[in-house]
């Protein structure tokens, strides 16, 4: 699970996907502190969604897609890291764990990448590894951690897996709507350590999948718009 310290999180927004019907590829562009990525996914329609509540869950959560495959290219300049439009090679195949007992809303894909050394991410609860599950949600993810109230997003707090050119391996989840705006996270890791941990990334359609997003587009600027109002009226 990602870092639970979401008040030093960065504003950053994120364009969400009108609902998809059958098998998708889509272009996404991020960006943050130190971090970049062009990514072009494949996405399709779960066919094991359902109620969740249990621990671990046999169900993905309603409205969710899986990735089928990933392309493009990803940078970080982060911790001496020097990595600059570095080939994404493919995407992790899932390794199914269960979920902590009392977190019921963990997707039945919910999968541990190992990490030798493990992962602190400052939220208290030190782990074996990078957890992901490979989702896509097109109307944004749902709550999949019972004790992180925040979600939404094109990914959920676990996100997707994929290596790149040199072996590396990178994991990029939403953090949710959190007080300070709809963001990403990023780690990169060797299999041994984790090399980089960054929060504040934002997400946008590349113009080739722009006709995708549809209205979309226009409900980035109402959030834009929604949140200058809400500053003015703080400073008032």
């Amino acid at each position: 699970m990602k870092s639970s310290l979401w008040a030093g999180l960065a504003v950053a927004t994120a364009v969400m996907i009108p609902s998809i019907s059958q098998a998708q590829t889509l272009n996404l562009s991020f960006s943050g502190p130190g971090v970049a990525a062009a990514l072009t996914l494949t996405v399709s329609p779960d066919l094991n969604t359902g109620p969740l509540g249990t621990s671990p869950n046999q169900y993905d959560p309603v409205g969710s897609y899986t990735i089928n495959s990933v392309s493009g290219t990803f940078s970080d300049t982060n911790n001496g890291l020097g990595i600059t439009n570095a080939t994404i090679t493919g995407f992790a195949k899932l390794n199914q764990v269960d979920p902590e007992h009392g977190n019921l809303l963990a997707p039945a894909r919910f999968s541990l990448f190992t990490v030798a050394n493990g992962v602190d991410d400052g939220s208290g609860h030190p782990s074996p590894g990078l957890h992901y599950d490979n989702l896509f949600y097109p109307s944004g993810s749902p709550q999949t951690a019972t004790d992180y109230p925040f979600h939404g997003g094109a990914f959920d707090i676990y996100g997707l897996v994929f290596t790149i050119a040199g072996g590396d391996a990178v994991n990029l989840w939403s953090n949710g709507n959190t007080p300070g705006g709809l963001n990403y996270g990023v780690a990169v890791t060797d299999g041994t350590d984790v090399l980089d941990y960054t929060s504040g990334v934002s997400a946008v359609p590349l113009p080739s999948s722009a006709p995708m997003f549809g209205a979309a587009l226009f409900g980035l600027a109402g959030f834009s718009y929604a949140a200058k109002r809400k500053k003015a009226a703080a400073a008032a």
